[in-house]
């Protein structure tokens, strides 16, 4: 797996995903550097990655912080 921005950010989002408001922060920082489709990759990672941790189901990005 290269080192990409994409890989980079699933994990410091992986390392993080212990504080949701931190993980929040985290989250919208990647929005605004990755690309598009790196984005698309970036919510199926998301869905996957958040089954079973109610407590990050919950993280809400608005368009205004984007």
């Amino acid at each position: 797996m290269p080192n990409t921005l994409i890989n980079r950010t699933k994990l410091a989002l992986e390392k993080v995903s212990f504080d949701p408001a931190l993980f929040s922060r985290e989250l919208l920082k990647a929005i605004k550097f990755l690309l598009a489709t790196e984005l698309e990759e970036l919510a199926i990672w998301f869905v996957n990655f958040t089954k079973g941790k109610p407590e990050l189901q919950n993280v809400k990005i608005s368009a205004n912080e984007v």
